[in-house]
């Protein structure tokens, strides 16, 4: 399985400290620290009968989830929308809220994508990848000698 390098985009913190402070504190400041959703980062284990995938994702119920596989791609995006209101006698207010991510990742050939399992549990979804039965390793096998 291929591993790809994410460039976030946002200046590092070698650069201006001024515009570093306003994209990395006042953005989540201003807009509430539920607006900002970075994209999870992502666990992955090759054990010899399949492939662990594991997402730290809290915050998400496992409806908020899809998980697709197209073109030996398998991708897995998110996406919730919260709405706050509250009335009063002179004040209505509205809090929309909404984040979405969505990663991608090759498939390798040794993936069968009929052994697809996800689950999603105290905020870590995983998704293992079941091996084919002829990529799985062979156990050394004894020859008698006649």
């Amino acid at each position: 399985m291929n591993l790809i390098k994410f460039n976030s985009g946002f200046p590092s913190k070698r650069g201006n400290g001024m515009m570093d402070d306003f994209f990395t504190r006042s953005i989540s400041e201003f807009m509430g620290s539920d607006f900002v959703m970075n994209i999870p980062s992502v666990n992955i284990k090759e054990t010899s009968d399949n492939y662990l995938l594991e997402l730290a994702v809290p915050g998400l119920e496992k409806e908020d989830f899809s998980v697709q596989v197209n073109n030996d791609q398998i991708t897995i995006s998110a996406e919730k929308k919260v709405e706050h209101s509250s009335d009063d006698e002179s004040f209505n207010r509205r809090e929309f809220n909404y984040a979405s991510f969505s990663r991608s990742f090759p498939l390798p050939e040794t993936v069968d994508t009929e052994a697809i399992q996800a689950g999603y549990v105290n905020g870590i979804l995983k998704i293992t990848l079941g091996k084919k039965e002829e990529a799985k390793p062979v156990p050394p096998k004894r020859i008698d000698i006649s």
